[in-house]
């Protein structure tokens, strides 16, 4: 009865809103990113900009706003009341964890405000968000680990740096990177470790890897660029070139370590993609139109081989 309720009041609030919007559209957008400073979200927001000024411009929406989540999903929980104080009836949200940040999705589906949920997911998005754009995360843990087997094939051991514990994408990519190496008699993992997305921790972490572990090392694997580059950076620093890092993003300075061959490979995320994805729905919901749920934007491993493609 409760998600009945829901979707009679989403219902309504749609209604509306196409009421108004033959004339002068009265949408108000709250973008909740995750957060404002790290260089895969600051692309992020950067595209979301482009794309949420466009609507403006053409009268799709009336107004928009960035709201900082501080990659803190308390903070994230605060925001969209904020928003909805603000005026906000239509809401794009970067989660910054699965579970944390889902009473952000509870909330609008209550109030009847639709929601595209971007990049993760939250463990309500399925069931309550109208949306979701993002990538199929456990598909980038496997492509790491594929890439892992193909230039270590003898195998050895190898450490994991996580993102945010909790956090959608830090949960599948070390989903896809056990299906592969977690099943491969000759790989070992000395340890998932919780580096939070930071280089800083990431590159602690190794440090207290090689030094317990040495020449037995011969791979870490991050969920994200910014750890992968310091980590292999520093791996590199200590006359441990031997050692695969790899990570996930595409950024610009990994993708240059790529091209110079300091790093070997990242695999790229088309974040503007999937945040330009997201905002390309906003005019179809508004008019009540049925739009796709789940829309999955691929990964793509990038070698020295095609990095000219993804170097802007």
């Amino acid at each position: 009865m409760k998600k009945i309720v829901v979707f009679v009041l989403a219902a309504v609030m749609l209604f509306s809103m196409v009421a108004v919007a033959g004339a002068q559209s009265e949408i108000n957008v709250a973008y909740i990113a995750k957060n404002t400073v790290d260089a895969f979200h600051a692309t992020l927001n950067g595209a979301a900009k482009t794309a949420l000024d466009a609507l403006v411009k053409d009268g799709t929406i009336k107004s928009w706003q960035l709201y900082d989540g501080l990659t803190d999903p308390i903070t994230q929980v605060n925001l969209i009341e904020d928003a909805i104080n603000n005026g906000a009836n239509f809401v794009i949200l970067l989660p910054a964890e699965s579970e944390g940040s889902a009473p952000v999705v509870t909330r609008c589906a209550e109030a009847g405000i639709p929601i595209v949920v971007v990049n993760s997911a939250t463990n309500n998005t399925e069931e309550l968000a109208t949306a979701f754009v993002g990538s199929d995360d456990i598909e980038a843990g496997e492509i790491m680990a594929n890439y892992v087997k193909e230039l270590v094939p003898d195998g050895g051991k190898y450490a994991h740096m996580m993102g945010i514990v909790g956090n959608s994408a830090q949960i599948d990519r070390g989903k896809g990177i056990l299906n592969i190496l977690g099943e491969d008699e000759k790989w070992e993992s000395v340890g998932d470790f919780a580096a939070d997305w930071s280089a800083d921790k990431a590159v602690q972490f190794a440090t207290d890897v090689l030094t317990e572990h040495g020449d037995a090392i011969k791979a870490i694997i991050c969920d994200n660029d910014d750890m992968s580059s310091a980590v292999q950076a520093y791996v590199n620093s200590v006359g441990r070139e031997d050692i695969v890092c790899i990570g996930v993003d595409g950024n610009a300075g990994p993708l240059a370590m790529v091209k110079e061959g300091s790093l070997g490979a990242t695999v790229f995320q088309e974040g503007a993609k999937q945040v330009e994805t997201a905002i390309s729905l906003i005019p179809d919901i508004i008019a009540g139109k049925e739009v796709e749920k789940n829309i999955m934007i691929p990964f793509t491993l990038v070698t020295t081989e095609n990095v000219d493609q993804y170097i802007k």
